[in-house]
């Protein structure tokens, strides 16, 4: 499950992960469009949830959230390092039954900037999300490899079984 503020690059992830090969159930060549839409609903593509900004800014539908990740082998909290504003609540993280892993996306937009690498961490960190935080970049691809690591340790800890060919 991938949650994060809106413009954060949730479906830019959902769509790195469902492209890789180990990824279980993914959606590949059903509907390449379905990407590139806006999220207004929690959509299901694959084995990909993916949550609207606006069910994260809105209190009163975070419950939503908490339903939907009981469906979930680990949730992904993104951070974007070219946001202005903290979205999660405090012990956000705490909430989930699952595995929850903080990301930082866009870290090439920013990466001469240490203070909004480090509001990220700190925001994460405040969301109850513990170190190491992972640093991404669709872009340039910087750490999508150790979140490809952490995602598949997710899935073999829920017994899930990488996509089969």
């Amino acid at each position: 499950m991938i949650i994060g503020a809106g413009r954060s690059g949730k479906s830019s992830l959902g769509r790195w992960l469902d492209q890789q090969d180990w990824f279980p159930g993914a959606a590949r060549g059903e509907n390449p469009d379905s990407w590139n839409r806006r999220t207004p609903t929690l959509v299901y593509r694959g084995a990909v949830i993916e949550a609207p900004g606006a069910y994260l800014e809105s209190p009163w539908m975070r419950h939503h959230l908490i339903a939907a990740a009981q469906d979930a082998c680990c949730v992904l909290m993104l951070a974007d390092s070219t946001g202005k504003r903290e979205i999660y609540p405090p012990g956000f993280a705490r909430v989930f039954p699952c595995t929850v892993l903080g990301v930082v996306t866009k870290c090439d937009l920013t990466a001469s900037d240490g203070r909004r690498m480090e509001a990220c961490f700190k925001q994460l960190a405040r969301a109850g999300i513990r170190n190491p935080f992972l640093r991404t970049s669709i872009l340039d691809q910087t750490g999508l490899k150790a979140l490809g690591r952490e995602v598949k340790g997710c899935l073999e800890a829920a017994g899930i079984k990488e996509k089969a060919e």
